[in-house]
């Protein structure tokens, strides 16, 4: 393995406390159906549906009450609280000239948010869509499938020129196995689940509980 250069993080359940900005959304505007999330979960899970399709069903839920406004859903995003310990690593792994990536299968306004209180220029999530008066639409841009962010890692590992045996990934849930499996570095955030396939397919891997933790296990890889 090489040196680490890249730092990439999942969104939700990483950066931010809740495990789906999706359904953090629908549960702000009063529009969260658990019975729904479940089928579709298991229908896109099953490859019945695509996640675009995934998308249309969660958007059309939360537009269902009428308009809401891009300034309405970037202030429900306002006041969300970061993990803890995510402005200190982000702080020491830009300081160490680590460069940092956010993928996920979350929300373009969120994730745009956290970057910009954690120096993360570097953002792929999925978008969301507003008409000419400002009304969010009932479908986005797919930019990330959560079970396929292996795609995208390749990609970010191409246009910088970096081989990924030199990336870090940080995942919560087996929607991230595709980019830990991968990666040199891959790190595990309280999934057990994620442990038991890692140390089938991995020789190293770091498991966390918290993600200061990153600072304790990062210097040695380092030059």
């Amino acid at each position: 393995m090489g040196k680490l250069r890249v730092t990439v993080f999942d969104l939700d359940g990483v950066l931010v406390p809740f495990r789906s900005s999706w359904e953090y959304l629908q549960k702000y505007f009063g529009v969260d159906d658990g019975v729904l999330r479940s089928v579709n979960i298991e229908l896109f899970y099953n490859g019945l549906i695509t996640y675009s399709e995934w998308m249309r069903r969660d958007l059309t839920l939360l537009t269902s009450k009428g308009c809401i406004t891009r300034d309405e859903v970037v202030a429900a995003f306002a006041n969300v609280e970061l993990s803890d310990g995510a402005e200190e690593v982000c702080s020491y792994l830009l300081s160490r000239g680590v460069e940092l990536a956010i993928v996920s299968g979350g929300i373009d306004i969120l994730a745009n948010y956290v970057g910009s209180r954690l120096g993360i220029k570097r953002i792929y999530v999925n978008k969301l869509l507003f008409d000419a008066n400002n009304c969010l639409l009932p479908y986005g841009v797919e930019v990330v499938n959560p079970l396929r962010k292996d795609v995208v890692l390749k990609e970010l590992s191409n246009e910088l020129d970096i081989p990924l045996s030199e990336f870090m990934y940080v995942g919560d849930t087996t929607w991230d196995l595709s980019a830990l499996e991968i990666v040199g570095y891959p790190v595990v955030i309280n999934c057990s689940e994620c442990e038991e396939v890692l140390k089938k397919v991995k020789s190293r891997y770091y498991v966390i509980s918290n993600l200061r933790d990153i600072i304790s296990i990062v210097d040695e890889f380092i030059n």
